[in-house]
């Protein structure tokens, strides 16, 4: 087997009997249950299903959205699901490299015969599969206590559903990439933690406000309200507020699940998947780019850096 493939498989293994992976366990069970059986008597009350339209301006995502209780519940708990795979991705990560230096396992490991790219390939794949173990097993757990509580599912739903936590395990890589970055770049873990988890932080919960604040300073002085003048001055602050927004991987990872539940008002139910593709495209591809950059990054710092 590849040297790391044995190092991911003896990382995952090691996670899963930690301390960290039960507690981050427990937490997120317990968050979505507590989060499903808040608005369970909203969920059974939806009646009929019906198309939506969806503001997240703190994202700057709006869309469409064929409401049904499982669309409904990522909708409802969006910031939720959100901030903990921003933070979950970056903590994973953010000591990956420079604990193993600080405690001199990195040297001992690259004593034997195991190169540095299997050693930092089999870091990530360990954490990634990782990531992808605990998402499922929410999901799936998701799922149970909605059929529990009687909560109304339908197989559309549920496999639209399990794309969804597909693009939440491609965000949480993202920024389970950008702690990996961070760990090469300072040398104490404490440090890179602190730095990954409060950038995830920022961009999840006071980046859209930050938006908000400088789309109009960069647009220029406000013109007189009802004028043209100020139309065009809108149209202007829209436009840089899409483009600051473009830059967080959140607002891409809100707006795809959007687009996978998307709905056309019309026939009242879900647009086609091949139109979700199509509409979500830009923001899978920034999120893939996203996720390579920083790790790409952080392989190059890697290889070139004295770990005495």
């Amino acid at each position: 087997m590849n040297p790391a493939w044995n190092i991911a498989l003896k990382e995952l293994y090691t996670a899963v009997k930690s301390r960290r992976f039960v507690v981050i366990m427990v937490f997120y069970l317990l968050i979505f249950s507590l989060a499903v059986y808040g608005i369970k008597d909203y969920l059974i009350r939806m009646g009929t299903p019906r198309v939506e339209s969806n503001e997240l301006f703190l994202w700057g995502s709006v869309s469409e959205v064929y409401m049904t209780p499982l669309a409904a519940l990522f909708m409802i708990n969006m910031m939720i699901i959100t901030i903990i795979g921003a933070v979950l991705g970056a903590a994973l990560g953010a000591d990956a490299i420079n604990r193993e230096v600080e405690t001199g396992t990195a040297k001992v490991l690259l004593g034997h015969p195991v190169y540095r790219d299997e050693v930092i390939n089999g870091k990530f794949l360990g954490m990634g599969l990782l990531i992808v173990l605990t998402n499922f097993v929410v999901y799936v757990a998701i799922v149970a206590v909605m059929l529990i509580l009687g909560i109304p599912l339908d197989g559309d739903s549920l496999f639209r559903g399990f794309l969804a936590i597909v693009a939440t395990i491609l965000y949480t890589l993202a920024f389970l990439s950008v702690g990996v970055l961070f760990s090469t770049l300072f040398k104490k873990p404490e440090t890179s933690m602190l730095a990954a988890v409060g950038l995830a932080i920022f961009l999840t919960v006071f980046y859209g406000i930050a938006v908000g604040i400088a789309a109009p300073r960069l647009a220029g002085p406000e013109p007189p309200w009802g004028t043209s003048a100020h139309e065009v001055w809108q149209e202007t602050v829209n436009t840089w507020m899409a483009r600051l927004h473009f830059l967080n991987p959140a607002h891409h990872y809100v707006q795809l699940v959007q687009y996978i539940f998307g709905g056309d008002r019309f026939f009242n139910y879900y647009i086609p998947l091949g139109d979700s593709f199509t509409y979500g495209f830009n923001n899978l591809a920034m999120l893939l780019v996203m996720l390579f950059l920083p790790f790409a990054i952080a392989y190059v710092r890697f290889m070139t850096s004295d770990i005495s």
